[in-house]
């Protein structure tokens, strides 16, 4: 698990094959160019694979502590992977580029994590601090979504960047967290799956 949460830093990362100042070189007729580009549209597919194999990880770590929410959860990481992969086709069949992509992939990227960080806050599993952390992180990407949807700022330039910054936090001391210390051992309260309701926390015993 630790090593699956260890991809969440990276997985909605764009590829520097499509994000290199050079970028509009891969969409190039010549060899160079298209080989270029069928190389990072392959990094893409990757990384979307990535993401909807996070999703689906922490379902059954999820599962006791929310059921409809975990799936919505899950649901969330495979459309981002949809995103992903559709973008890279429509680059690899046009040879055009497509101005932006990443904000509509920032949206499932955030939305799915405002949910993972309720579910951990609800849970327990983790520290409530990092829950908030996590929380507070996405809905500054998606604000900085927005800002950028409307023209205000670019989230990937100048100061448009702090935007990222609350939410890379979480996404790089989760993994740490995880791989050092693990989930907290926690027993759901009966039913809590099914009903979605706040669990009562309980350590289990030993």
């Amino acid at each position: 698990m630790a090593a699956v949460s260890a991809c969440e830093a990276r997985a909605s990362r764009r590829s520097p094959f499509l994000d290199a100042p050079s970028a509009p070189d891969y969409f190039s007729s010549t060899d160079s160019g298209e080989g270029g580009l069928f190389a990072g549209v392959l990094l893409e597919s990757y990384t979307g694979l990535a993401v909807a194999g996070i999703g689906v990880a922490l379902f059954p770590v999820l599962k006791p502590h929310g059921m409809r929410l975990s799936a919505g959860y899950m649901t969330l990481r495979f459309a981002e992977c949809a995103a992903i992969i559709a973008v890279g086709c429509y680059f690899l069949v046009s040879k055009n580029e497509l101005t932006d992509y990443d904000l509509l992939v920032y949206v499932f990227s955030g939305a799915g994590g405002l949910v993972l960080s309720y579910l951990l806050l609800r849970s327990g599993l983790v520290a409530r601090w990092l829950s908030v952390l996590g929380l507070l992180g996405y809905a500054v990407l998606l604000a900085g979504v927005a800002s950028d949807l409307l023209g205000l700022v670019d989230i990937n330039s100048g100061a448009g960047a702090a935007f990222y910054v609350p939410g890379g936090l979480f996404e790089a001391v989760l993994p740490l967290l995880l791989i050092f210390k693990g989930f907290h051992l926690i027993v759901p309260a009966p039913g809590t799956g099914d009903r979605d309701e706040r669990p009562t926390p309980k350590v289990a015993p030993g």
